[in-house]
């Protein structure tokens, strides 16, 4: 008696295109890097519009929110809209390129030196000072051109300001849980011939 067996493996090539691909992609990992760049440029937005550090800490509210509403750090929106990512082979960053992006992630001490100037203020027909229209505490500011106007001459002493941290930047574990899905999901593009 003679027993037999034939096995035939189908799906080899698929398979092996699969495994070609992973290995393209541990070469050359830019689309993974990518992807993480673009989740933690993504959620660095969001903590401006939530107010809150990676941590999960709200900001301390800034005196012009105090004073005036709105909300911290987005009075220009400049910091918010530099934040940016760059990503190659080699790995992902993201941040921003402002002089002023340290000092609102870190907090401390901006040293401002002593100054003087002129102002020109527009007045009203009796020669006093006209306000804002949304800010009553605040004159206008007159051109060379406005004939009811007051020069004014001020000076602000040396002073420093103590500027809280208000972290923005930064994986909390969230983060690093979506990140290993986002990676998850690369690998599997990769292997399907998706990227």
């Amino acid at each position: 008696m003679t027993v037999g067996m034939r096995t035939t493996l189908t799906g080899a090539a698929r398979l092996a295109g699969g495994l070609h691909r992973m290995q393209a992609l541990g070469v050359s990992p830019r689309p993974l890097w990518e992807a993480l760049g673009q989740y933690g440029e993504t959620s660095t937005r969001q903590r401006f519009e939530s107010g809150t550090g990676p941590d999960g800490t709200r900001w301390k509210v800034s005196r012009r929110v105090q004073k005036h509403g709105g909300q911290t750090l987005k009075l220009s929106t400049r910091l918010l809209r530099s934040i940016t990512h760059n990503a190659n082979s080699k790995g992902t960053e993201w941040g921003s390129n402002v002089a002023y992006a340290r000092v609102h992630q870190l907090g401390g001490k901006i040293e401002r030196l002593a100054f003087s100037s002129t102002l020109r203020l527009r007045t009203d027909a009796r020669g006093r000072l006209l306000r804002q229209k949304d800010y009553g505490h605040l004159a206008v500011f007159a051109r060379a051109t406005h004939k009811r106007a007051v020069e004014r001459r001020y000076t602000v002493g040396a002073h420093t300001i103590h500027m809280p941290a208000r972290p923005y930047l930064g994986v909390n574990a969230a983060d690093a849980g979506e990140m290993r899905r986002l990676g998850g999901q690369v690998v599997g593009m990769a292997v399907r011939g998706e990227l």
